[in-house]
């Protein structure tokens, strides 16, 4: 057994295209994909879902409730919410408010867990709090993505191109946040071609595992309802974030593995200037 793991490791690295595939496999090994991607879903459950279901003070709580049930797969309206979503009281509003601010500024947390992943795998500085706006412009910017990929369910009511119209709006909704967050999160450290690249791959797998929890997700949060309650959607919510992060941490680590490779596409990511840097230090 050992020899032969030994000959496929052997073949991986003698090849251009094994080697590649071996320093991918060595980056998500490294970054500890598992354990990342585990606290970066908590992070998710804590400070994004907050934040969503607290913007529900100015746009309506019907807003958030479709938001969350694309995005978790549960009715909200089976939920025992009591009157405190549908209340206009003022002072209710007010309070609603200083919550809102309250949840946002705590919700940073999310956007630190995620720079940790981006210096795991590129390499680059954590940020101090001079930079804080940054955690708060990332958290507002995921926030506002996952609300706008939910409405893009909208578009498949539209006749024979609803749906190709619904999929091109979230890859292009993800691709948008996905190269932002990263760009704000390294302090411009990163070429313009490793953030499209990251922005690109994070949307196509998050697409992917989007299109399968519109199938799976709704039997799935309901069956956990009915034999463990309002924690067995929590816990279902929790494991689909963990499937969601895990995209998010795979591919900030594979395009750091793939920039750091002498193939072509690494050459590609790391764009003429670096290029050049690491010829004149050779």
């Amino acid at each position: 057994m050992r020899d032969a793991a030994g000959g496929v490791v052997a073949a991986l690295r003698t090849s251009p295209a094994g080697r590649m595939l071996w320093r991918i496999v060595e980056g998500l090994v490294e970054i500890q994909v598992v354990d990342r991607s585990l606290a970066l879903a908590a992070q998710i459950f804590t400070s994004v879902l907050p934040v969503i279901i607290a913007t529900s003070v100015f746009s309506g709580w019907s807003a958030a409730a479709d938001t969350i049930r694309d995005q978790f797969g549960f009715d909200t309206g089976t939920l025992e919410l009591g009157d405190a979503a549908g209340s206009s009281d003022p002072s209710l509003a007010a309070f609603g408010v200083a919550g809102f601010l309250m949840v946002v500024l705590s919700g940073t947390s999310f956007a630190r867990a995620l720079g940790r992943v981006y210096g795991a795998a590129w390499q680059v500085p954590s940020m101090g709090p001079r930079d804080a706006w940054r955690w708060l412009a990332t958290l507002l910017a995921v926030a506002l993505a996952v609300g706008l990929v939910g409405q893009t369910r909208d578009l498949t009511h539209l006749a024979y191109v609803g749906r190709p119209l619904a999929l091109i709006g979230e890859i292009v909704v993800w691709t948008l946040v996905w190269t932002l967050t990263p760009l704000l999160l390294t302090k411009d450290a990163l070429t313009g071609r490793m953030l499209w690249g990251t922005g690109l791959l994070t949307a196509a797998g998050l697409t992917v595992v989007h299109v399968a929890g519109r199938a799976v997700l709704p039997r799935t949060a309901a069956s956990a309802r009915q034999h463990f309650g309002p924690l067995g959607l929590a816990f279902t919510s929790v494991s689909w974030l963990f499937v969601m992060s895990l995209v998010i941490v795979g591919a900030a680590s594979m395009v750091g593995s793939l920039a750091a490779d002498e193939s072509l596409i690494g050459r590609f990511l790391r764009g003429p200037e670096r290029n050049e840097r690491a010829a004149e230090q050779l």
